[in-house]
């Protein structure tokens, strides 16, 4: 019982902060596309349209989720379960929230 509380709650924080990275990626790889093309007037491969940032956030995130999984005593099968589980809802929440707006 205590095992799934804290399963739910370290994938509830992940979907929570999932949405947010997703925006904040994306804007970021819009930026890098824009300067891409003023740079190099749509000449492809001069540039990667993932930033250094933008992995490095996503290593940030999975590592801060580990930490939350840490500090809730969850043993790694849990913690990659609940990674899972957030990272899905997450998405879902920020693909609705796009559909919405358009």
């Amino acid at each position: 019982m205590w095992a799934f509380l804290r399963i739910a709650l370290s994938a509830t924080l992940t979907a929570i902060a999932v949405p947010f990275y997703l925006r904040w990626s994306a804007d970021q790889t819009e930026r890098q596309f824009d300067k891409m093309q003023k740079a190099v007037h749509f000449t492809p491969g001069a540039e990667s349209p993932i930033t250094a940032e933008v992995v490095a956030g996503a290593g940030g995130l999975t590592i801060s989720h580990f930490a939350v999984g840490r500090l809730l005593g969850l043993r790694w099968w849990q913690a990659v379960l609940s990674l899972m589980a957030g990272a899905a809802a997450g998405t879902a929440v920020f693909l609705y929230r796009m559909t919405a707006e358009e």
